[in-house]
């Protein structure tokens, strides 16, 4: 065959392989469609294709409403984000974002195939999800996902400062596209959870938080480890079927985000009877509210946390030492007292009445009691662990030498004053 036979034989294939092409791309579009409920979308960048579902918002989530976040305070709202910044904050103004992506790794070959986006419209929450079909894809999603996040002031997300929105933000800049993520608040859920549910739960993810706190039990989920592969799978063969409990996994953490708030805003509004606070919630709600300024509501906490094991430790500590700070010494001698009896901290305790009967009280006959049982507690401690306490013992033997030395000056002092009394100033009228 000399060339310009080859040429024609080439020319000839062209369209057939065209109408190929858009034969596979028409079969896709239908599997998608029909599999997923998925549209494509047509953008500036090519097009891509999106899932759309609406929840009204009497919509029960576990045990609570969605709607019932449009409820929440500002006021409510700075607690949750242990910021005064957020009493402004907007959950109707807000957007939930969570992605599902081809790995945990980060960086340049991470890509966010499935970006799910929850917010309130009316009196429903509607939910969209943006996905990748294949890598050339991305642009056109991102185009549309920063269309809609024009409407919205704040973001709402599980994890999204760590991960999520540093993720888009890359994929954003090697799209060669502005970022659509400078907004007024970020409210970032798993740090709000971390402070609240530490001391009680092993786990703070958003599984272990369903279960322990918004009686949830997830029927068709998919494990997180296994989602990438599963994208990977479908590039090669797409197939969509067994996309389809990857895009259950991310409408529920979406819709887990939304109720996971409202919990947190039951148990900051009423911490002391709210249901959704329990046991050593009580010592992290303290924390919260000692740092927020709100001193009353501090103290009820770690009172009632007095009582639980596992916080009792820190919240004896805690409460004392906030006492000592506002000037409430003898609430705060009682408890460091109590510490003493109860073996609770008792180094920690007779060393802050030391200083208080010390420095405040000028007892150096108590100081020095307090003072000498630390040290004899330090030793016995330091024998029990079977290493050495040097600082520590060091230190409580600086202290007693310092109160016996003021003891010793008061007692001489007090010794001239019987024997040499002052005399009285005459006054002559």
């Amino acid at each position: 065959m000399n060339l310009s036979e080859k040429l024609k034989t080439f020319l000839s294939n062209r369209p057939e392989k065209s109408s190929n092409n858009k034969n596979s791309r028409l079969e896709l579009h239908k599997s998608v469609s029909d599999v997923l409920g998925a549209i494509a979308v047509p953008t500036p960048f090519g097009e891509h294709f999106l899932v759309e579902n609406t929840y009204p918002g009497s919509y029960m989530h576990g045990n609570m409403r969605l709607n019932l976040i449009c409820n929440i305070s500002g006021e409510i709202i700075k607690l949750i984000a242990k910021n005064s910044e957020y009493e402004s904050f907007d959950f109707t103004r807000a957007v939930f974002i969570d992605t599902e992506t081809t790995g945990l790794a980060g960086g340049s070959g991470t890509l966010a195939f499935l970006i799910g986006v929850g917010f309130f419209k009316g009196n429903d929450f509607k939910i969209l999800q943006y996905f990748i079909s294949d890598y050339d894809k991305e642009a056109a999603a991102l185009y549309s996902l920063g269309k809609l996040l024009e409407e919205f002031e704040s973001i709402v997300t599980f994890n999204g400062k760590s991960y999520d929105i540093p993720l888009l933000e890359a994929r954003y800049m090697l799209s060669r596209m502005e970022s659509p993520f400078k907004k007024n608040f970020h409210l970032d859920l798993l740090a709000a959870a971390r402070r609240l549910y530490k001391e009680r739960l092993e786990s703070v993810s958003l599984s272990s938080l369903e279960s322990n706190l918004l009686s949830l039990k997830r029927d068709g989920d998919i494990p997180g480890f296994e989602i990438p592969s599963v994208y990977f799978r479908f590039l090669k063969d797409k197939n969509p079927y067994p996309l389809k409990p990857i895009f259950y996994h991310n409408q529920m953490d979406i819709l887990s985000m939304v109720t996971l708030a409202i919990s947190m805003a039951c148990t900051f509004e009423n911490p002391l009877y709210s249901a959704a606070c329990e046991n050593q919630d009580y010592y992290c709600l303290g924390r919260v509210f000692e740092d927020m300024g709100m001193i009353e509501d501090s103290i009820k906490c770690y009172e009632k946390a007095l009582y639980v094991q596992g916080v009792r430790e820190k919240s004896y500590t805690q409460l004392s030492l906030l006492y000592k700070r506002l000037g409430m010494w003898q609430e705060a001698e009682k408890l460091w007292i109590a510490m003493v009896k109860s073996n609770i901290r008792p180094v920690f305790a007779l060393v802050e009445l030391a200083k208080y009967y010390e420095h405040k009280l000028k007892d150096y006959d108590r100081a020095a009691k307090a003072a000498q049982e630390a040290l004899e507690r330090a030793y016995k401690k330091n024998t029990l662990v079977g290493f050495a306490l040097k600082e520590e013992i060091l230190e409580l033997k600086k202290r007693l030498e310092r109160i016996e030395g003021k003891q010793k000056k008061y007692e001489t002092a007090s010794r001239k004053d019987i024997f040499y009394p002052r005399q009285e100033s005459l006054h002559i009228n």
